[in-house]
């Protein structure tokens, strides 16, 4: 479990670096031209797709960066790497990790006095929540969280097996 949400963790520095790279593509040709009229729904798409991109692609090729980084790998019932329609329906199913909390926090905004408040709540609710997700894992046999045990994949591990003496 441990490892898992390490991976967790460095994948969402992963996320990160990928959508500042988009916003300031994005930035630049709002800037650049302006007659194109990008707005922000526009962004938040092709942010949507960039991410959807780098998941179902990495998935279907078996790791992610921070996969390979925790020596885990993606694999359907069989062992072998998902397909397509698997990783696409994976991608989906992980928005329940953050899309609650960020919909709890977007209708409770007008209520909140101030941006850093916004953020403060917000960064509470969605840690709150991922330590409920991540946990509610443990009601799994083989602790699987249930993204995985919906899509019909699972993680395991890429770790050599240790020499015997």
């Amino acid at each position: 479990m441990l490892r898992r949400l390490c991976g967790l963790l460095y994948e969402a520095l992963v996320i990160v670096a990928v959508i500042l790279v988009v916003v300031a593509l994005y930035s630049f040709f709002t800037v650049a031209f302006p007659a194109i009229g990008l707005h922000r729904p526009v962004l938040l798409g092709l942010c949507f797709m960039v991410l959807a991109g780098y998941f179902v692609y990495s998935w279907m090729h078996g790791q992610t960066l921070a996969m390979r980084a925790w020596r885990m790998r993606i694999a359907d019932a069989k062992g072998s790497t998902p397909g397509l329609g698997q990783s696409c329906l994976r991608f989906v199913l992980c928005w329940v990790w953050v899309a609650p909390p960020l919909a709890l926090t977007a209708f409770f905004h007008p209520y909140i006095d101030s941006f850093a408040s916004v953020i403060s709540v917000s960064s509470a609710v969605t840690l709150a929540w991922i330590a409920i997700w991540a946990a509610l894992g443990n009601l799994q046999p083989q602790k699987q969280f249930w993204h995985d045990v919906i899509a019909g994949t699972r993680l395991v591990s890429t770790e050599p097996d240790s020499p015997t003496r």
